[in-house]
């Protein structure tokens, strides 16, 4: 698995410890800080009091992760992006886990494996700014939230040597959520618009391990770390699975997120074009031809609630061209059409939306 290497940035210098993270969580969110202790509690309830001292280990990572990513990409610093900031985050942690661990039931999840998905779901969109390495299967932000995810494991107190499996385990999980590569022939394309061009790289890299190690499933670690990627990747693109409303919404802030790295504005007319392409042809490209779930789990158990969904986007991609035509027209701005989505998607869902 070839990838590149990086350094800290400003974001780890101000934060640089989680004494510091748990103090500005305090001044900002301490809402976090409850949940963080929800979790707590709701682990021990599922697997006793046995594991405290990697619990301790990994709630200061959870914390750490969390309040830089809310600094640098989220609603605390200067650089907010729509989709991937803290809510993301929040949104696998605390809905998506909690449910797929409700419905896994007993014996298919275990401790070790709850941990890793939790630090998954804070750290693996940590860092979005970094310029694309074609050469490279691993995304360049992915690569460089593994390179801050490992030193926030080590500033949590987890040993690079004795807890080699966490760091191993967490790497793979978060190569394995790059979903939008950039094709080659379009080197400038940021990598939000890219996204409709290829799927999450989790089986790739599973493939990949087939021709190097054939024999890996003979080995349990190796075994639980391949079955913990493809869960994670599910994880990350369970939206196609929620509720209408919750997938539209994430839609439209992954549309908002790709005109503002683009550095289009919504209440143009310039940005017609690409928010009527994404929430039309990309919204259908992506739910349709590019995901899949990709671990057993995630597609028992989320499966059935994306075949749900599928007749509901068909009908809300296609209203989006029945208003707006195959063109649309001079006069049309993308928040147009972003509030339009939405109004259907409120109107299909039988309830009305908030954004």
């Amino acid at each position: 698995m070839s990838r590149e290497h990086f350094p800290p940035d400003q974001v780890e210098r101000e934060l640089p410890d989680v004494a510091a993270a748990v103090e500005m969580l305090g001044e900002r969110d301490p809402s976090f800080l409850r949940y963080v202790r929800m979790r707590r509690s709701a682990f021990e309830q599922a697997f006793g009091t046995d594991h405290g001292q990697c619990l301790d280990k990994a709630e200061k990572a959870l914390q750490l992760a969390y309040a830089r990513f809310a600094l640098r990409h989220g609603s605390w610093g200067g650089d907010l992006h729509h989709y991937h900031n803290e809510d993301h985050a929040l949104e696998i942690l605390s809905d998506r886990i909690n449910y797929l661990c409700e419905k896994a039931g007993d014996g298919q999840l275990q401790p070790l494996d709850w941990v890793m998905l939790t630090l998954f779901g804070a750290m693996h969109d940590l860092r979005q700014r970094e310029a694309p390495n074609h050469e490279n299967m691993v995304g360049s932000n992915e690569s460089a939230s593994i390179d801050e995810a490992h030193r926030i494991l080590e500033l949590a107190g987890f040993d690079r040597e004795a807890d080699e499996v966490i760091f191993e385990d967490l790497e793979l999980m978060i190569a394995g959520s790059t979903f939008n590569v950039q094709p080659r022939q379009n080197p400038n394309i940021v990598p939000a618009e890219a996204a409709a061009t290829c799927g999450a790289l989790a089986p790739t890299l599973v493939e990949e391990l087939n021709q190097n190690n054939p024999d890996w499933r003979d080995d349990p670690m190796l075994e639980r770390r391949v079955r913990l990627t493809l869960i994670a990747s599910d994880l990350d693109t369970a939206n196609v699975a929620e509720p209408m409303i919750k997938y539209a919404r994430s839609a439209v802030r992954l549309c908002k997120e790709i005109e503002f790295r683009c550095g289009r504005d919504l209440d143009t007319t310039g940005s017609a074009g690409a928010v009527y392409g994404f929430l039309t042809k990309g919204q259908e490209t992506y739910f349709f031809d590019l995901h899949q779930f990709d671990s057993p789990l995630g597609n028992q158990i989320l499966g059935p609630m994306k075949e749900k969904n599928s007749a509901t986007v068909t009908a809300l991609t296609q209203h989006i061209r029945d208003t707006f035509g195959e063109v649309p027209g001079p006069d049309i701005t993308g928040r147009m059409i972003v509030d339009e989505f939405m109004h259907k998607a409120s109107e299909l869902s039988g309830r009305a939306a908030t954004m």
